[in-house]
């Protein structure tokens, strides 16, 4: 019979799981629900491991070390927060804190698939489970979620790292010269994103011979190490593309405080940043292209200023018949570029969710969460960017580099 403890358990990880994902859908208070939320999960999976070991016999030893591990790896993310420095021994921190978080979160998909299933079995009576073999089949559950977690977990962790090239071709009506562009986000480079992984990003840009390549945000993490400017900057040095390496703030660059930091570190690396500001470049003999960069929407809440609308940006360019691109971190008021006679508006920051079912609630938020989006004469692309953020694992697509050429129409 359907046991109604299991019913609790499954209601309680549904309130937790589905608090979380509508969490995200608010401002800075929600990191301060998630950590509440993250702390009674794993408090909760400590509790219940614990009992369930007493129940099987194992030894007070084991059971105490066993809790004793995932009690170190719940809280090796966020002790590796407050941690200085960028050594091997503070990224293996960071990376089991980060896995942890996914471990978690697909072994509570799984329990909740499991109870969703166990509901719906004893209201059907699809299979019929022996008293006798519950032990049998109390071992196996807990074995199937453990390996669905670590299986996905671990299937994840490798896509990430293995980034593909998404091709866009958009064709305008004014004569202009062709023109390639590479453009990607959210590298998030960092503890967990290394300047050799940068470097394979760099290898799949480099044939690719691009005009100019744009950063649409989140270039850099808050622990974002100085000491490896020189490293990034020697990869991207690899490319030399004609008119210039591009970028802006995203969310992340505001971080801790770092902003003014951060623009210096992306400007050795060798990233112009352009923050509310534009930048006229000759892209072929009488073609001008102007570039718009806006200030990210966190700079609101970190800087206590208001960044300037896209009128007011483009009522301070000069005058002529140029081709807009506008980079803008976040997704948001895609009509403003429209109405403003953008042609091209590339922006990232959403990661087309990363995790599943996360896909799901950026969907919600967002017009366009990912991919190509036409309104009017005004082409979009939200990319998945290029990097992760928190765990180093991803279930909803592959980590992107955008190659868009763009030609006249015939």
């Amino acid at each position: 019979m359907y046991h109604p403890a299991f019913l609790f358990d499954a209601m309680t990880a549904a309130g937790v799981f589905l608090t979380v994902m509508g969490a995200l859908l608010s401002g800075m208070f929600i990191f301060t629900l998630i950590k509440i939320l993250y702390f009674f999960v794993n408090a909760g999976l400590v509790i219940r491991l614990f009992f369930v070991l007493r129940g099987e016999g194992i030894s007070k030893a084991l059971r105490w070390g066993v809790c004793g591990i995932v009690v170190a790896c719940s809280l090796a993310y966020p002790v590796s927060r407050y941690v200085d420095g960028n050594g091997w021994g503070v990224r293996a921190l960071t990376f089991i804190g980060t896995f942890w978080l996914s471990l978690v979160l697909h072994g509570l998909l799984a329990w909740l698939a499991l109870g969703v299933f166990r509901l719906l079995n004893w209201h059907w009576r699809w299979f019929a489970f022996a008293p006798a073999r519950a032990a049998h089949w109390r071992h196996l559950a807990c074995a199937g979620i453990a390996g669905a977690a670590l299986l996905v977990s671990t299937l994840g962790w490798i896509n990430a790292f293995y980034p593909t090239v998404r091709v866009v071709k958009l064709t305008t009506p004014a004569g202009i010269a062709p023109l390639r562009i590479v453009a990607l986000s959210d590298t998030h480079l960092g503890r967990l994103a290394s300047p050799e992984y940068f470097g394979k990003i760099v290898d799949l840009i480099e044939p690719l011979a691009p005009d100019i390549v744009l950063f649409a945000g989140d270039v850099i993490e808050y622990d974002y190490d100085p000491s490896e400017v020189e490293p990034t900057a020697a990869v991207l040095r690899r490319l030399k593309p004609r008119l210039g390496i591009w970028g802006v703030f995203g969310n992340h660059e505001y971080i801790g405080g770092r902003e003014a930091l951060n623009k210096q570190l992306l400007d050795r690396i060798g990233i112009r940043i352009l923050i509310d500001q534009w930048a006229e470049i000759a892209a072929a003999p009488g073609q001008k292209l102007l570039l718009i960069g806006r200030d990210d929407l966190s700079s609101e809440r970190a800087m206590d200023r208001k960044r300037k609308t896209l009128g007011e940006l483009l009522a301070e360019a000069p005058p002529g018949d140029h081709l807009k691109i506008l980079l803008d971190h976040q997704p948001f008021n895609l009509e403003e570029a429209e109405a403003a006679g953008i042609f091209l508006q590339i922006s990232g920051h959403t990661h087309n969710g990363q995790l599943f079912p996360f896909n799901g609630v950026v969907a919600l938020i967002y017009e366009n969460a990912y991919g190509y989006l036409r309104r009017g004469q005004t082409h979009y692309w939200v990319s998945s960017g290029a990097g992760t953020w928190g765990p180093s694992v991803r279930t909803t697509g592959r980590p992107e580099i955008l190659l868009i050429d763009i030609a006249a129409e015939k």
